[in-house]
């Protein structure tokens, strides 16, 4: 039995379709805040007819810093090569704000004078730092030192329906602001929603079909959480009320959507040999082998900083702040810095 994901992927299309407005808030924005995501009729239609789909991971977060960008730019980098690729951008919602790669706790952008500005979005202490920012509430306003890009991300961000979904509307115009993204080829898909329609199965899949392989690879030991009423994650009893599964088995789901490869670097490259054995444990199981999608392995040693750097002036803040150069201040800087070079060629 040969595998098709592409019948899998027009069920979760069209799943999302029925479940795209929970997502989002204001009958002003909302049209054009689901085009942001990927999640407009388009934009699904794109993903479910898609030849071939390229995953990558970020966390939900308003900051992508440098060399965390070379993934999408990567991404974009094949989609020029490849116009037919579609990405997919599946969201880690599930990150807490103590998270110090990404710090979904404060956003840090220019303002009009090219200075550093930092926007607090989450005081966090000791008791309330493990909070996750799917468990929080949107962003409530725009930072008022916030121009360009980085204001009309801001705007669009106000009609997330939660916080990971405010970030990943910054996001996703920041991106498209940078020329990291191709509009109507791309798709922001909050992790937790991935989990959400495999847990609850395909509908009308039968024993023999592709409705038999979730189910064996929840039963797999899988380490699953869920939210509790602080937005904490907190372990379950059993799969069914899942709000993630472990880092692998999360991955492994991808490989029911037809995925032809995900994006990583060394860290995930790691732990590749477990996912690989997640689909193939579960595939015995259900007796539906299912294919695992190839690990696209980011180039090491590449250098950004020769495409794209900040000024001596910003370059001097950003070390007395300890923080990095990120997408949204290239942007800024440069505008669409990824139409201009390409540094994998």
């Amino acid at each position: 039995m040969v595998f098709d994901g592409t019948g899998s992927r027009g069920e979760f299309t069209a799943w999302l379709r029925s479940a795209r407005d929970g997502l989002v808030t204001g009958d002003g924005g909302k049209e054009r805040a689901l085009r942001a995501l990927g999640l407009d009729d388009a934009g699904l239609r794109a993903f479910a007819q898609a030849r071939r789909v390229v995953v990558s991971l970020p966390h939900a977060s308003p900051n992508v810093f440098f060399p965390r960008v070379g993934v999408s730019w990567y991404v974009r980098h094949l989609q020029r090569r490849d116009p037919s690729a579609f990405h997919l951008r599946v969201a880690l919602t599930h990150v807490n704000f103590s998270d110090l790669g990404w710090r979904p706790y404060a956003w840090w952008f220019l303002d009009q004078d090219g200075a550093l500005a930092r926007e607090t979005l989450f005081t966090r202490n000791k008791k309330a730092k493990h909070v996750v920012v799917a468990g929080q509430g949107p962003m409530g306003e725009v930072p008022p030192r916030a121009v360009g890009a980085d204001r009309e991300a801001a705007e669009l961000a106000l009609h997330g329906a939660d916080r990971a979904l405010s970030h990943l509307l910054l996001m996703s115009a920041v991106e498209r602001a940078a020329g990291l993204t191709v509009p109507g080829r791309t798709l922001y898909l909050p992790l937790d929603l991935l989990v959400a329609f495999f847990r609850d199965g395909l509908p009308g899949a039968g024993p023999d079909e592709s409705g038999g392989w979730p189910a064996a690879l929840f039963g797999l030991r899988t380490r699953a959480r869920k939210l509790d009423g602080t937005g904490r994650l907190v372990d379950c009893d059993t799969a069914d009320e899942a709000f993630v599964l472990d880092n692998s088995s999360n991955i492994a789901l991808l490989s029911l959507l037809g995925c032809a490869g995900v994006v990583g670097g060394a860290k995930m490259a790691g732990y590749w040999g477990e996912i690989e054995d997640r689909v193939a444990r579960a595939g015995r199981l259900s007796g539906v082998p299912v294919p695992v999608p190839e690990l696209l392995r980011l180039p090491d040693g590449v250098a950004y900083e020769d495409v794209v750097r900040p000024s001596s002036g910003l370059a001097a803040e950003l070390a007395a702040a300890g923080i990095g150069y990120s997408q949204g201040m290239a942007v800024a800087e440069h505008g669409r810095f990824a139409e201009e070079a390409d540094p994998f060629r």
